[in-house]
């Protein structure tokens, strides 16, 4: 007898056979209970007391029912399917297979052996049983598949309570249940739903709603948490990531409801909860087909491409097929890397990573001159107030020449369309960065008029998780264990997915015909201390107990909260959903004209030169303070 042991390697080695060797074996397979439910349809027709005839029907006819029944079955590609993963789909496949096997097989039974030569009621009892014995085989590998699953019996499977019994929870269930690669053994369900609790999934049961986490969490003794209810608000997310973290137990979250409904839906995809989960609205709706229209197959380019919002445009930009996209950016390594990435993402595509700086006109146009972009997307900008209150010249020269410098360049060499990504420190600037934003768009929108070009502003507020913002300073902070230091405790600012805003930017860039300034609807604004409070949380951590929120003061160019538009200008709706378009921009004239007067002026003013330069094209911009000495140490956040 054998022993355990070499039961097991045989049975490993017949595996690994049949796997090799796949196709061929199912099709032998069914073949095989093709011609078992054929004889056993005799059978039962003739109450199990077979005779000679019924030996010599079976021998003429069965190699016809074979080939036709195996034929059907290939034909709706049921020798392809993986068992383990069978489901309500396969079993209508197999029904489809069947019933057109049999009316193929009677037309041909009669035609060849006559209605007389035949039990009609075989036909019935035939197909009843190839639809039991072929999809029930698939359901039996299924079972034995699943009991085999490590998690079930592993010691060190993390206990998971799934939180929303939905399609989504229970497509989660279902691939932990069946899963080898993810240790997780589900053991509850959680759901909103009241009529749904009592019930089982997956014979996993729904124990409570969210206000029984805690009492649910302890008895079925969950090791971590996962929210699988995708189409629930930001309030009510927010809501259940906090009793889950009230109840002590980690949690995640389970993709968008786009992914979801691509059918993506796997341990692969669950993450940590990030920021951007709890903001107070929905995600933009994007019109794709708009987008891809004046991308796909063009020539794009994208400054500052290697920065936080440049790459995300990059990564989508990449998504819609362009012709030719070429990243421009001053900083070499991070620009190497993002070459690297979208290489690796889209082999297939022309992409070409170009150092240069946008204050350089010269270098600026030999590059747009090379690869004669269509569409342009200006992202390239000194973004820091602190550190441009102390470096004014730089800004200028950054966010105001490097501007101009591409805006020209792209006029010069017939790009159809340029997108300068612009910012809420615009409006009613106190900072040196926002002022020279300010004079960035009025530039662009003197520019519009003058030439083919399609080019627009695109103004929106903080991007959430941006290089050397507010979250990553928060979560550093909270790793090196506090404080978080936050500068006003009313300080607040709007907030917006990284995401979200570069598709904003691309569907702005669909809307403009030439000299609008967009503007992104950012929902409302986030006070600063609650998103400390919320990251200290998500970090499983308590606020003010394990790490402490201190506050220090305004910083120099700092607002207490920022405004998408000044009360002199008037905004209506786009046809796009959260983009909307001032209506009555400022009357400025000669803007470019004392550009270039500025720009000339430059290299001989001080810091106070190039703050006034600045009053005198943006009247509403108020210094708030100069500037800070060089030796003052730096404070977070705002």
């Amino acid at each position: 007898m054998l022993n355990p042991p070499m039961t097991r390697g045989w049975l490993r080695r017949l595996e690994l056979f049949i796997v090799r060797y796949r196709t061929a074996f199912i099709v032998l397979l069914h073949a095989f209970v093709v011609a078992e439910a054929y004889a056993l349809s005799f059978l039962i027709r003739l109450d199990f007391d077979p005779d000679r005839e019924f030996a010599i029907t079976v021998a003429k006819t069965l190699p016809l029912l074979v080939v036709v029944r195996v034929g059907s079955l290939a034909y709706f590609r049921l020798h392809q399917g993986l068992w383990r993963y069978v489901s309500t789909p396969d079993v209508i496949q197999i029904v489809k297979a069947t019933t057109v096997g049999s009316l193929i097989f009677v037309p041909l039974i009669v035609l060849f052996f006559g209605i007389d030569f035949f039990p009609r009621s075989v036909f019935l009892i035939d197909w009843a049983a190839n639809v039991f014995l072929l999809g029930g085989l698939r359901i039996v590998v299924r079972i034995l598949r699943e009991r085999r699953v490590p998690a079930r019996g592993d010691p060190l499977a993390k206990r998971l309570l799934i939180v929303g019994a939905g399609d989504a929870g229970a497509a989660l269930c279902r691939q932990a249940l069946i899963s080898t690669d993810f240790h997780f053994r589900p053991v509850a369900f959680i759901d909103e739903d009241p009529s749904t609790v009592g019930t089982s999934i997956f014979g996993i049961p729904v124990a409570g709603t969210s206000a029984d986490i805690r009492r649910i969490a302890t008895n079925y003794r969950a090791d971590i948490a996962v929210i699988a209810a995708p189409t629930v608000t930001a309030a009510e997310r927010r809501r259940l990531v906090e009793a889950c973290q009230r109840a002590g137990i980690p949690v995640q979250i389970l993709p968008s409801t786009p992914e979801i409904l691509d059918g993506v839906v796997s341990f692969s995809r669950v993450r940590d909860v990030d920021p951007a989960d709890l903001l107070g609205r929905p995600p933009a709706r994007l019109d794709k087909a708009a987008i891809q229209a004046y991308l796909k197959g063009r020539r794009v380019l994208v400054t500052g491409a290697a920065g936080s919002v440049g790459s995300e445009l990059v990564r989508q930009i990449a998504e819609f097929g362009p012709e030719l996209l070429v990243l421009l950016d001053h900083a070499e390594n991070p620009l190497m890397f993002l070459e690297s990435e979208i290489q690796d993402a889209f082999p297939d595509m022309r992409l070409v990573g170009q150092i240069c700086d946008v204050v350089n006109r010269n270098s600026v146009e030999k590059v747009m001159d090379r690869y004669r972009p269509e569409v342009v997307f200006h992202a390239a900008a000194h973004k820091h107030v602190p550190l441009m209150e102390r470096a004014p010249a730089e800004a200028v020269s950054n966010n105001i020449g490097g501007t101009y410098s591409v805006v020209s360049s792209a006029r010069k060499f017939g790009a159809e369309a340029f997108v300068m990504v612009s910012t809420d420190k615009a409006v009613n600037p106190i900072s040196v960065m926002g002022a020279s934003k300010r004079v960035a768009e009025l530039l662009v929108h003197e520019m519009a008029g003058n030439g083919g070009t399609r080019i627009m502003s695109v103004r929106f507020g903080n991007v959430l998780g941006s290089n050397a913002s507010v979250v990553p300073i928060f979560r550093r902070q909270i790793a090196s264990g506090g404080p978080v230091t936050v500068t006003h405790p009313q300080m607040e600012r709007f907030f917006m997915s990284m995401n979200e805003a570069a598709g904003l930017i691309l569907q702005a860039g669909a809307l403009g015909e030439g000299g609008e300034t967009y503007i992104l609807d950012m929902g409302d604004p986030i006070k600063i201390v609650s998103l400390a409070e919320t990251l200290i949380t998500l970090s499983g951590l308590a606020p003010y107990d394990d790490i402490d929120i201190v506050y220090t003061e305004l910083r120099p160019g700092e607002k207490m909260s920022e405004e998408l538009y000044s009360n002199r200008e008037e905004i209506r709706s786009s046809r796009y959903e959260k983009i909307s378009v001032i209506t009555n921009p400022e009357p400025v004239s000669g803007v470019v004209a004392r550009v270039e007067q500025l720009l000339d002026d430059l290299p001989r003013l001080d810091n106070l030169g190039v703050v006034a330069a600045l009053k005198d094209l943006v009247p509403d911009y108020e210094p708030d303070g100069l500037l800070l000495a060089p030796s003052e140490p730096e404070r977070t956040v705002g």
